[in-house]
């Protein structure tokens, strides 16, 4: 649930705070206001893209931050991405800050991450739904998604063992058909076999490519390191050294340990003589090991040389040479025994096929099971929203197998009794379409753990009775998710719980967005506003209160 919002210098907006609540909250104001900027500014926290034209002008960066409370399998979720502590409060902080160069960073719980972590987690959180949703249902290639969503578990399971074998199945059928086309020469296998020489000159498997290159640095520095080693050495072991000063001046300091004091401190600087001795000697132990050793130079010279060779031939790092290395020696494998590699792939290839086939059958029958009471969820509530004569249903082809099984599935729909089913992307007026997907979406997020439901609009081009019936849904999706609503319709506003006012205030230097809670009797002052227009009459105010006694 979203439980606060913080925008700063976003598009229009110069500062603002935003409390929600639980329930259905409506946000009402004029054409312009920044009611849908609030929603872009959501969005952003969803991991939706960034631009420059975002950020205030005049400012440097503008800054978002969302506050939500999670529910139990949300948390479960979390643990995925090792991403949140459950030992902490039930919420997360979701942060962006966008800056005037297009750069944009986002932050979970104060840390830096990336975009694609928040791109899975918040839409586990909150849906947006807005009027541009409509556009997914004139791609028939989301109606699989769409049912699979409602599905959920029961045919995700199932899809993952599917997916694995059919990329298996894909991979066996390109080696197979790049076998059965390529036909090696003698003179080809004379040139894999040199290749493999080649890649053979140098051991790639205990190779430390990282070790080489510092201990060829290391004995490229050695005239430097020796330098100033024997300049150390001078200064320190010399007749005049810091080491035999030292002792001399010991020597002088004893005469005085008759005083305690001078005592204790003679006993210091004595344990300090000893062991800089004993870090002198192990420095110089150290560098009597590094020394120079031209056939170890030469060594280390040609083995990256050679590697570096390698890389220019068969790839940028040693897996990639090793990749190579793999696929000539397998070409040459191929050309000795061919017929028999073939025969194998082919039983492979059968064997998962049959699986494969398998799999996509269960995942049909699931499909179909499913869809039929997908159907009778959606028809209900088109029956609310005044679209009883709709029949609403999916169509179901049988493919060869893909990424998605054996099924190609079309949303059917009929808006007319006595008229034939038709995809409905054919069919549908865009009055119906937002019914239509209104429905898709309450259905399909019934059984998901989104606790926030955004509604942007979605009761465009609908009035009357209709309005009043998408008030009536949205508010009883609410009685389980939280509910945030945009609306120009007095009849979807009548059906808040909470109702936030959104004015904009212009002047010659700046142009500022205020919002603010309004009690029950402002309420329905704004309802009736958004009947009568600017000046509200007891009349519209009369019709306000119907409006919010019959939302009760």
């Amino acid at each position: 649930m979203l439980n606060s919002l913080y925008i700063e210098n976003f598009a229009i907006i110069d500062r603002l705070t935003i409390d929600f609540s639980e329930s259905m909250t409506v946000l009402t104001g004029e054409t312009g206001a920044g009611k849908s900027i609030i929603i872009d500014a959501i969005g952003q926290l969803l991991g939706e893209r960034s631009q420059t034209s975002l950020v205030k002008k005049g400012s440097k960066k503008a800054f978002i931050e969302g506050v939500f409370s999670l529910n139990h399998p949300t948390l479960e979720l979390t643990k995925e991405f090792e991403i949140y502590d459950l030992q902490l409060d039930e919420e997360i902080v979701v942060s962006k800050t966008i800056k005037d160069d297009g750069k944009a960073s986002m932050k979970l719980n104060y840390r830096t991450v990336s975009q694609s972590v928040i791109k899975k987690l918040i839409p586990y959180i909150i849906d947006i739904h807005n009027q541009f949703d409509t556009h997914q249902l004139f791609n028939p290639q989301t109606h699989l998604a769409i049912l699979d969503q409602f599905i959920g578990k029961k045919i995700n399971e199932i899809y993952n063992q599917y997916i694995n074998h059919y990329h298996q199945l894909v991979s066996l059928k390109k080696k197979k058909n790049t076998l059965e086309n390529e036909v090696l020469s003698d003179e080809q296998l004379d040139f894999y076999r040199t290749q493999i020489n080649e890649i053979n000159e140098i051991d790639l498997e205990n190779i430390d490519e990282e070790y080489l290159l510092k201990e060829k640095q290391r004995i490229q520095n050695y005239e430097k390191t020796k330098q100033r080693m024997d300049q150390y050495n001078e200064y320190v072991d010399g007749y005049q050294g810091a080491i035999s000063q030292l002792k001399n001046a010991l020597d002088q300091l004893q005469y005085l340990t008759d005083d305690s004091h001078f005592e204790n401190f003679y006993s210091k600087i004595y344990d300090l003589y000893y062991n800089l001795i004993d870090a002198n000697d192990n420095l110089n132990n150290y560098y009597q090991e590094f020394n120079f050793d031209e056939n170890y130079i030469n060594e280390i010279q040609e083995t990256l040389f050679t590697l570096n060779k390698l890389k220019r031939k068969y790839g940028q790092d040693i897996e990639s040479i090793k990749k190579s290395k793999n696929e000539i020696q397998e070409k040459i494998d191929h050309f000795h025994d061919r017929d028999q590699i073939l025969i194998n792939l082919n039983n492979e290839i059968t064997e998962l096929t049959k699986q494969s086939q398998k799999e996509a059958q269960q995942m049909s029958d699931i499909r179909k099971k499913y869809a039929h009471q997908f159907v009778d969820l959606v028809s209900s509530i088109l029956k609310k929203l005044y679209l009883e004569n709709v029949r609403f249903d999916f169509q179901f082809d049988q493919v060869e197998l893909s990424q998605n099984g054996i099924d190609n599935v079309t949303m059917m729909i009929s808006t007319n009794p006595g008229q034939d089913l038709q995809p409905l992307h054919k069919i549908a007026s865009g009055g119906e379409l937002s019914r239509i997907m209104l429905a898709i979406k309450t259905v399909c997020n019934q059984f998901t753990s989104i606790e926030t439901m955004i509604f942007d609009e979605a009761d465009t081009g609908v009035s009357g009775k209709v309005a009043e019936s998408i008030g009536k849904i949205m508010h009883e999706i609410s009685k389980k998710q939280q509910v945030i609503c945009i609306t120009h319709l007095a009849q979807v506003a009548a059906f808040a719980d909470h109702h936030l006012s959104i004015e904009k205030n212009a002047n010659k230097d700046q142009t500022t967005v205020t919002i603010h809670e309004l009690s029950q009797e402002k309420s329905i002052h704004e309802i009736a506003k958004m009947i009568s227009g600017k000046d509200v009459t007891e009349e519209s105010l009369n019709h306000a209160r119907k409006l919010k006694q019959n939302s009760v």
